[in-house]
């Protein structure tokens, strides 16, 4: 029966105040879906990855690759299939198209091997052997072609290898046609012809017992390997592990946000009804009883904000989930999903997340209220009183779970992990430390104030009397804003990082690339000696872009000819002796600072490299700083790289002009040469390129800076519901001074003031911690994921905008107690409860 009371006394109180239910279940929900939408963002996009290579593939469960640039030769796939009797295999040449301003993924097959790895990929409604009769014949999704404002039979313009196409869309590929999405599927003759790779094959698809494996492996040529298809896609779940951990560490905070908030809104509950308790105490209600009845209501309360925020998670994460491609694309390999894949996994760890949360948060506020004696009402007076003797014990634990995070972040083994922790604990123990400055900066504030007119000594005496009770709002809201601020750190010294190394690195006035991409057939060798004698132009160096299998996958490589008595572009950061003379005589090579770091190279160490000639082992002669993308770059000269990998094209020239010299007349001299030669090409200035890179860098930080504008939104709820609860709760000492002669344009001007004087000491709490997290993240985190060195840059309008948020967020949750107060009687306000 009394079980029955206190459950149906928990309804009525949450029925009779629907805006602090309605912001309770918001925070929940939003806590939630930040990190539900971030855990399906992060599963979709590997899991398109994982499509589109397994509906390529088919049954195929091995591939063969080359480790040079030129691809595999048309007679081993030949010869495995024909001579060596290997008949459940198939050729495969891909490439990237451009069509209408989108990239797409070229992909040629042969209908007929195909068939027998993957019968769905070419079971739509389209006759295999159209691809074979039909001129520049291809297959895309219906999805893409409605992107590109197309429709089966449809001829369209593509370039690729340089040259213009036209090509006929002749209808849907079958299969799992979402996983497809910006692939173009083509006959395998038509792909060589377009790619410029006649005779020439990127993979060889095969279906292998073990047995098998090992026979193949046995007649695989050098330069070429047998890797598992699994191996492709968990190479892909390893070199995004730090940036999806990344991620989900920016969510969890929502989370850890999220607890606050339903800690503040349970103890606010609990005062509001501390007579009731307190009553059916007397009758007969035990601790238990009552602590089950407080958490009994967070249940209803986790499972109603859960099912809230799975939805809205779903709904964010179809957001999300372009962002996080799109970053993915830009960092690490080429990646077009657009569809959100609903994991129920990821969905019930989220449900979970949010019920352990909550039943946690409420633990306190169950175990106050069961505190409370039979017959009382001063439970506001015995919280501040309990409040302030456990201070101490708060600090004290505070102190401690700062000690353990700082043993996290130096210990030199904790890798990211050790990280992330590092840096919760730092955030949990700075928390419990912000109740007590918080007292401290009021204390101070009553001294100064003291001789201060009426108004303003009860808007301090008010915050002090009950910091007991919002102490944990502001450290709230203090934690998210600190978030912000150090989230907005990182990305400004980045991007000011990175602007400083473009300028460093790219010295050049002019860059000029080959249309054929990497891989492709590179300049004519007239085109590079009429640019090298162009008046304009002082001195020219080649590169060649390349890519190779490394221990931990692969590795961009950019192949340099540097000029004499010049050496190549490269900020180091530590190399050993005379190293530019040792990398231009092919002596040694140049690892990025973020591939030393993955792979523990260093000066004088070794890499080991698959190349044309085999696995071979070069020497590091410096690492250097490159913030161009995840993989990690190698840097070696022309000459050692056209050896090793049997490709002695140039595929990129930097153009240095004398003095005085116009860009512009330069840049139309180039192009003038370029069609005099038949070669296509793109030819940039200098400060093209350095805005084009802010541009993809500002695209790839635009999932962080979502996710930072989230944080927020869920601090600002959180800050309502308990700086709200708190004044609603004070209705009745609100009604005496009305009763006493305070207008209700004065008592608005109170609560205005003191949530006012809340906000601020959040605010100002929040800047020493974002700045401890800014250094976290620069100095820490980012070294630890991503191997780079960032330079610090804080802006100072990060600070001056956590202020200013942590003051709106208060006023607003002054404005509907005041305006309640404003139009409440106060008689019936101070009608006993």
């Amino acid at each position: 029966m009394t079980q029955r009371l206190i459950a149906r006394a928990g309804l009525r109180y949450w029925l009779r105040n629907p805006v602090q239910l309605g912001l309770a279940l918001a925070g929940i929900a939003l806590g939630v879906a930040v990190v539900i939408a971030v855990a399906l963002a992060n599963a979709s996009a590997l899991k398109g990855f994982e499509s589109s290579t397994r509906a390529l593939a088919g049954g195929a469960n091995a591939r063969i690759v080359a480790d040079g640039p030129r691809g595999l030769s048309d007679a081993l796939y030949v010869r495995l299939r024909v001579t060596d009797g290997f008949t459940q295999s198939a050729p495969v040449v891909e490439g990237y198209v451009q069509v209408r301003g989108q990239t797409l993924r070229l992909v040629g097959v042969d209908p007929f091997a195909q068939a027998t790895l993957a019968p769905r990929l070419l079971a739509g409604g389209v006759n295999p052997a159209a691809l074979l009769t039909t001129h520049n014949g291809v297959l895309m999704s219906a999805a893409t072609a409605r992107g590109l404002g197309l429709a089966p039979g449809a001829s369209f313009a593509a370039r690729a290898d340089g040259r213009s196409h036209r090509l006929h869309l002749l209808g849907a590929p079958g299969g799992d046609t979402a996983a497809l999405r910006g692939v173009l599927l083509t006959d395998i003759g038509t792909a060589q012809d377009l790619l410029g790779r006649v005779g020439r094959l990127s993979r060889i698809e095969l279906r292998l017992n073990p047995a098998q494996m090992a026979r193949v492996r046995a007649l695989l040529p050098a330069g070429t390997r047998l890797e598992p298809v699994a191996a492709v896609v968990a190479g892909a779940a390893r070199v995004t592990r730090a940036f999806r951990l990344n991620l989900l560490a920016m969510s969890g905070l929502a989370l850890l946000i999220g607890a606050y908030l339903i800690y503040n809104t349970l103890v606010f509950s609990v005062l509001r009804r501390r007579h009731l308790v307190s009553l059916l105490r007397a009758q007969g209600l035990t601790r238990g009883e009552v602590v089950r009845g407080i958490l009994g209501e967070a249940l209803v309360l986790a499972v109603l904000g859960a099912a809230l925020g799975t939805g809205l998670g779903i709904v964010l994460g179809r957001g999300l989930v372009g962002l996080v491609t799109r970053t993915i694309d830009d960092l690490y390999f080429t990646l077009s999903v657009d569809h959100l894949f609903l994991s129920p996994w990821v969905l019930a760890e989220g449900f979970g997340l949010a019920l352990a949360m909550v039943l946690i948060a409420a633990l306190p506020p169950a175990r106050e209220a069961a505190g409370l004696p039979p017959r009382g009402r001063g439970l506001p007076m015995s919280l501040e009183a309990r409040s302030r003797r456990r201070e101490p014990w708060r600090v004290l634990g505070g102190a401690v779970l700062l000690g353990l995070g700082a043993g996290f972040l130096f210990w030199p083994g904790g890798g990211l992990f050790g990280a992330f922790a590092g840096l919760f604990l730092g955030v949990i123990g700075a928390s419990l430390w912000i109740p007590a400055w918080v007292r401290l900066a009021v204390w101070l504030l009553g001294a100064v104030t003291r001789r201060a007119g009426i108004g303003v000594r009860l808007a301090v005496g008010g915050v002090r009397a009950s910091l007991g009770r919002t102490g944990l709002a502001v450290a709230a809201l203090a934690v998210a804003l600190a978030a912000s601020i150090g989230v907005g750190i990182m990305v400004e010294s980045f991007r000011a990082t990175l602007v400083d190394w473009l300028a460093q690195s790219l010295r050049g006035d002019i860059y000029v690339n080959a249309d054929s991409g990497p891989g492709g057939r590179g300049f004519a060798s007239c085109f590079v000696t009429a640019v090298r004698g162009l008046p304009e132009v002082a001195y020219v160096t080649t590169a060649r872009h390349g890519s190779a299998q490394g221990p931990q996958g692969r590795v961009s490589i950019l192949a340099l000819d540097a000029a004499s008595g010049h050496h190549p572009n490269a900020v180091l950061k530590r190399a050993v002796p005379d190293v530019w003379s040792k990398v231009v005589a092919g002596h040694a090579v140049l690892v990025s600072e973020a591939l030393a770091s993955r792979l523990h190279l260093a000066p004088g160490g070794t890499l080991r490299l698959a190349t044309a000639q085999g696995p071979q082992q070069f020497h590091v002669g410096g690492v250097f700083y490159d913030y161009g993308g995840g993989a990690g770059l190698v840097i070696m000269a022309r000459t050692l790289y056209a050896r090793d990998w049997a490709d002695p094209a140039i595929g990129s020239l930097a153009v240095y002009l004398k003095p005085g010299a116009s860009v512009d007349a330069a840049l139309a001299a180039i192009r003038a040469r370029a069609d005099l030669a038949g070669v296509a090409i793109t030819a940039q200035a200098n400060g093209a390129i350095v805005a084009h890179s802010l541009r993809v860098f500002d695209r790839t930080f635009a999932i962080t800076r979502v996710l930072r504008v989230l944080l927020l939104a869920v601090a600002m709820v959180g800050v309502l519901a308990s700086l709200m609860a708190l004044q609603l709760e004070r209705t009745r000492e609100h009604a005496t001074l009305r009763a006493q002669g305070v207008t209700p344009r004065g008592l608005f001007a109170l609560v205005a003031g003191q949530s006012l004087l809340l906000g601020l000491l959040a605010g100002l709490a929040a800047l020493p911690l974002g700045l401890g997290m800014g250094w976290v993240l620069i100095d820490v985190v980012n070294p630890r994921a991503f191997g780079w060195t960032l330079q610090w840059h804080g802006d100072p309008l990060l600070l001056v905008e956590a202020l200013a948020a942590a003051l709106v967020a208060a006023l607003c949750a002054a404005l509907w107690p005041a305006w309640r107060m404003a139009r409440t009687p106060p008689a019936h306000a101070l009608r006993a409860e």
